[in-house]
């Protein structure tokens, strides 16, 4: 008897490479030519445990009563271990009355109720589990073990290590059984130690000392004391090969265009002490890695070659753009390559081609390389994306020095077109919501950067995920044509929610809330919202639909009612009150693109336009700038101007924001208190390495009084508080007053700016720390901004009267660490600051913990 067995790692059997595969077997064993044919009469299965036998026939393809003969074993081995749920196959013959008894023998593999990650606390298990999801390879419990499934995260495991610097990991993938055909899926990470770099050498190197090769190399540099803060020192190979690259354009730059950069040669000395040793023994029995003191020496090796000087340039085959436009963009790198004032200031590049009595200059392979990129980015966005272009070099000595001209032929190909946008993993969405966030449509020219913008305006609705998912963009066979398949995934349109939360003005709350932001997948938003808690209370309802009657408008609408008790304990004695509002309000907004439409910053810039009504009225004032108010009517009419490219709302990476609203409430609307409010606001946002982000916020506001009464407190801006400037209260930012006892108190003003910046750092997906330095004021009526005033007031504490100078804008600076958690779209926030510049009679002191959900800007 032959067995057909497979290992559990192996994707295929041996059978496949000429094995027998099978033996008949009856009592003993002997050669199938030799016997007379018989039919099936009997197919029995053994080890059958999630399946029936019956199923195990049926996917063999196998029936009772065929010949022998004409039955294809190997082809019955493939169909059985294409369907992924057996280890081990055999098939054996037996003798049977009337024919044969065919006996399939399998091992299943077992169902994973579990997925358990051991080891791994320096690459970190939360680190490890975002990339498996992010790169989708996310095995999911009760699903058959797949060997190629574990494979894929255990590669991806060791890919992390090695981008930590650790030099040999190793994962081993285990099965560890939880009861009869179930299993615990193991991943037990053992990621070897981390090589520090504490010597770099180079070899063969005349033009450039080695100190200056080191400098150019920005990811791979010796340790020294400050080397935690970067982790350059560690030895990490993709880090490497940049750096090498670096080393490259370093001496093409100079002219050394045919210049050799070798591997380098690394030795590493462990230098690991007994006693660590020891330590390690103890780590690895808590199932913690062990921790090594390995030291490398690089050393690498150099043919600068021969020194070229750039000659002439010119293109052939070029038509699209005009013969300026190439020669331009080789101006442009090389400028840009040799002077990063010239480059900052964009000092327009000389066209002309090196003069023959001019001091020659050193020939830029890189910049010829650089200008080839640049010209496929203008070509693809005009619709070539098939643009080649092929780069000659023609040697020439004059003097006794070698030049170098470049002939650059272009293979411009033809304009592709969009034959047909298809969308993939919208289970809810419908496809015309999406089809109507793309800048192209099917028919326009296939550009990349729109195709890129249409990606981001998709990513903008929030409720389809298309960042973790690349498009497939196919070309037609023989047509000009390309077909885009845009993937993503539903990112979660209905929430019901109990949520908590807690400010520094009203202190905890609690709420429940219900919304879609998707509904029917046409893309309406709907919330009903209920929070509540000792100083707060409100209850709103909301409306969006961005395409009224599929027609590029939107209209929103919402209706709210609630109190804010401004407690003493919370703003002050001086500034408590309790105000109460009911509201109503309407909207209707459209892309700038409707009639723009060529244009693609008009796709991400909206207007909008919008009524107000209010009733307001204030109750328990303890001072005279707080005083008590009863019913005030607010109606205002509003528009407003928004360009954003910002990538999410609550977990921004990248993008521009800028906005401009005019909110006017005169007394054609019938308001008590006529106003007008204009407001100015700017966001930035980038990254680097994707880990690494920074953003700045500048907001400047101005309201303008058009009645006989004084504004209502309410109206006055008033920053503070951890969605203004951190650190301070709500309302404890603003222009001095005194009340009629001679106390300072601050009541805020008609004029605001507010500017916040930001350094995130993105531990894991699900977690940031951030740096930030914040600062603002607001001016009353009759101040100017920016003015330094002298301010008398009366101690609290004495009840002398002192002076001081107002600053120009209050400054706080601190740490904060941002959770997301699955409550809340919005992140959990643990804010520590420190003022800078407070107010001499601010008796909160200088340091300041806020807890809070949401985000600054």
């Amino acid at each position: 008897m032959t067995q057909l067995n497979s290992d559990r790692n192996r994707v295929r059997p041996r059978w496949r490479r000429g094995l027998l595969p099978l033996l008949l077997v009856a009592g003993c064993a002997f050669p199938l030519a030799a016997q007379d044919l018989e039919p099936i009469v009997k197919i029995e299965v053994v080890g059958a445990q999630k399946q029936t036998p019956e199923t195990v026939i049926f996917k063999s393809g196998l029936k009772v009563g065929e010949d022998v003969r004409d039955v294809d074993f190997t082809a019955v081995l493939e169909k059985l271990w294409k369907t992924g749920s057996f280890d081990d196959i055999k098939l054996e013959l037996e003798n049977a009355d009337g024919g044969k008894k065919l006996v399939i023998r399998i091992k299943e593999r077992p169902l994973i109720k579990e997925i358990d990650y051991r080891g791994g606390t320096e690459i970190g298990i939360t680190s490890i589990k975002d990339k498996i999801k992010e790169k989708k390879l996310t095995i999911n419990p009760d699903t058959v073990y797949d060997p190629d499934a574990a494979r894929k995260i255990k590669n991806q495991i060791v890919d992390m290590a090695g981008e930590k610097g650790f030099r040999n990991p190793v994962v081993d993938v285990t099965l560890e059984p939880m009861g009869p055909g179930v299993a615990r899926l193991v991943f037990d990470i053992k990621e070897g130690g981390k090589a520090r770099i504490y010597t770099i050498k180079f070899r063969g190197n005349k033009v450039f000392t080695s100190s200056h090769l080191r400098s150019v190399m920005e990811k791979t540099r010796q340790h020294w004391m400050f080397s935690w803060m970067t982790t350059h020192d560690l030895l990490v190979d993709k880090n490497l090969d940049e750096d090498l690259d670096n080393i490259k354009k370093a001496y093409w730059k100079m002219g050394y265009k045919d210049v050799f950069v070798g591997k380098p040669t690394i030795e590493v000395e462990d230098r690991t002490t007994a006693k660590q040793k020891k330590k390690n023994e103890k780590r690895l029995k808590e199932a913690k890695s062990p921790k090594y003191d390995l030291r490398a020496t690089l050393t690498i090796p150099i043919m600068e070659g021969e020194k070229y000087y750039e000659g002439t340039f010119k293109e052939e085959g070029g038509k699209l753009f005009r013969p300026d436009f190439y020669r331009g963009k080789y101006a442009e790198v090389k400028r840009d390559n040799r002077s990063f004032l010239r480059k900052f200031f964009n000092i327009k590049p000389s066209l002309e081609d090196p003069k023959p009595d001019a001091k020659p200059v050193p020939f830029d392979l890189d910049a010829v390389n650089q200008t080839v990129d640049k010209l496929k980015e203008a070509y693809s966005d005009q619709a070539y994306i098939l643009f080649r272009a092929e780069k000659k070099f023609d040697i020439r000595e004059e003097k006794g020095l070698k030049f170098v001209d470049t002939t650059l032929k272009l293979d411009e190909g033809e304009p592709y077109t969009v034959r047909r946008i298809e969308f993939e993993g919208n289970t809810t969405t419908k496809d015309k919501v999406l089809r109507r966030s793309m800048l192209m449509r099917e028919g326009d020219p296939f550009r990349t950067n729109m195709f890129k913008d249409s990606l981001l305006s998709i990513s903008q609705l929030s409720f389809f995920d298309v960042k973790t998912s690349e498009p497939k963009v196919d070309l037609v066979l023989d047509k000009p044509q390309v077909d885009i398949v845009v993937r993503g995934e539903e990112a979660g349109v209905n929430e019901l929610l109990f949520q908590g939360g807690y400010g520094s003005l009203f202190g905890f709350s609690l709420g429940v809330s219900f919304s879609t932001r998707n509904l029917g997948g046409g893309g309406e938003t709907l919330s009903v919202s209920y929070n509540g808690g000792k100083f707060a209370k409100s209850i709103s309802v909301g409306f969006t639909e961005p395409f009224v009657f599929d027609l590029p408008y939107s209209f929103s609408t919402s209706v709210s009612n609630g109190t804010a008790d401004y407690d003493a304990s919370r703003v002050g004695i001086a500034n408590a009150y309790k105000q109460f509002t009911r509201s109503l309000g309407v909207s209707v907004g459209a892309r700038l693109s409707n009639w723009i439409p060529d244009r693609p910053w008009a796709f991400f810039t909206t207007y909008s336009a919008g009524y107000n009504f209010s009733l307001i009225r204030i109750e328990g004032g303890r001072n005279y700038y707080f005083r008590d108010i009863s019913n005030q009517l607010t109606s205002t009419f509003s528009q407003s101007l928004t360009y954003s490219t910002v990538n999410h709302q609550f977990k921004p990476t990248a993008g521009t924001r800028l906005g401009f609203s005019l909110e006017y409430g005169g007394w054609q609307f019938g308001g008590d208190r006529p106003f007008l409010r204009a407001t100015w606001d700017f966001a930035k946002f980038a990254n680097v390495a994707d880990r690494h982000i920074f953003g700045m916020n500048a907001s400047y506001g101005y309201l303008q009084n058009l009645g006989v009464e004084d504004l209502p407190i309410y109206n006055m801006y008033r920053p503070g508080g951890e969605n203004s400037i951190r650190g301070y209260r709500y309302g404890q930012v603003g222009s001095i007053l005194l009340d009629n006892n001679g106390y300072a108190v601050v009541v805020g003003g008609n004029k605001q700016f507010v500017a916040n910046f930001e350094y995130q750092f993105k531990v894991a997906e699900q977690f940031r720390l951030v740096a930030f330095y914040d600062m603002g004021n607001a001016w009353a009526p009759g101040t100017k901004i920016f003015s330094h005033e002298n301010i008398s007031y009366r101690d609290i504490y004495t009840g002398n009267y002192l002076t001081y100078t107002n600053p120009t804008l209050l400054r706080s600076a601190g740490l904060e660490f941002r959770f997301f958690l699955p409550i809340s779209p919005a992140p959990l926030r643990l804010i520590w600051s420190r003022k800078l510049n407070p107010y001499p009679f601010d008796t909160d002191g200088r340091n300041d913990f806020q807890f809070s959900i949401g985000t600054t800007f």
